[in-house]
């Protein structure tokens, strides 16, 4: 009884590790993206329930992106220690060497599956595996690489949809851009929030390399920057679910320029921090 309580804690602590809810977003959004680059083919639902290839990138995604986080949190153990004590609960149940052999296991089972999906898949998955591991080994002690970085890392995974279909829209190009201009802003403002954590284990994040005065006035400049992307995409692209989403996130965009003024504890960047988190999960959904 005892050895089964034992390993349910650690299924428990590993899903909570690989943040599967996060997991589950990405799937939902690649299966919705898929839809929509399929949804001129005589039969789209049909030829997204039977696409073999589809189904292997997504499962890939699934283990690369876990894998992703494993590497994270092995790296970021100490902060998150002081920052998040209860996500640290894995790492405290299993042994280093444990959580290595999971996170090789888990890429080696990401890259075969891509490799049955196609080549071009594979060497998509190579990159993005390796990128992962750079960014939790070295890229995170670079400020502001280490933010755009994980922006750019946060979004990867959609293009492994676009590859495999080939297709390219000149309007999903200007919504990713608005869409990675949330996710680069939020990634900032976790700073504010994790700077306990950060100064703790001499991170050196933006935060702490510019100074908040500086960081907040950047901040400011990409809020208005995403407000004016926002915008010009309502103006330029009459497509009334995709500018709908867009005008609330630009009112919440607008209102958090006003509410991260004048904000000072952590509790008020959590505050933001969330706002934007659900800005993002509404933005895939709107996919």
């Amino acid at each position: 009884m005892g050895t089964n309580r034992n390993t349910a804690i650690k299924v428990l602590a590993l899903l909570s590790t690989v943040r599967w809810y996060n997991i589950l977003l990405t799937v939902a959004a690649q299966y919705l993206g898929a839809y929509f680059l399929a949804r001129h083919t005589q039969h789209p639902f049909e030829s997204l329930v039977l696409n073999v290839k589809l189904h292997l990138i997504v499962i890939s995604t699934v283990f690369t992106i876990a894998a992703g986080f494993i590497i994270n949190n092995f790296y970021d153990y100490e902060k998150d220690m002081i920052n998040r004590p209860k996500t640290t609960l894995f790492n405290r149940l299993i042994s280093k060497k444990t959580i290595l052999n999971l996170y090789i296991s888990f890429n080696l089972i990401s890259l075969t599956l891509a490799a049955f999906a196609s080549f071009r898949i594979l060497l998509f998955f190579l990159g993005f595996v390796s990128l992962l591991w750079i960014y939790s080994h070295k890229l995170k002690s670079i400020p502001f690489v280490k933010e755009f970085s994980a922006s750019i890392l946060s979004v990867a995974s959609f293009f492994s949809i676009g590859l495999h279909y080939g297709q390219w829209y000149n309007f999903v190009f200007a919504y990713g851009v608005f869409f990675l201009s949330l996710v680069f802003t939020r990634e900032i403002i976790k700073d504010f929030e994790n700077r306990k954590g950060d100064t703790a284990v001499g991170n050196t994040t933006l935060l702490l390399y510019l100074g908040e005065e500086k960081t907040k006035a950047f901040v400011y400049l990409l809020m208005c920057f995403s407000v004016f992307i926002g915008i010009s995409f309502m103006v330029l692209y009459h497509i009334k679910p995709w500018t709908l989403y867009v005008l609330g996130a630009v009112i919440f965009v607008a209102f958090n320029l006003v509410f991260f003024r004048k904000s000072v504890s952590s509790r008020q960047y959590a505050i933001v921090n969330a706002i934007y988190k659900l800005m993002l999960v509404a933005g895939v959904l709107n996919i």
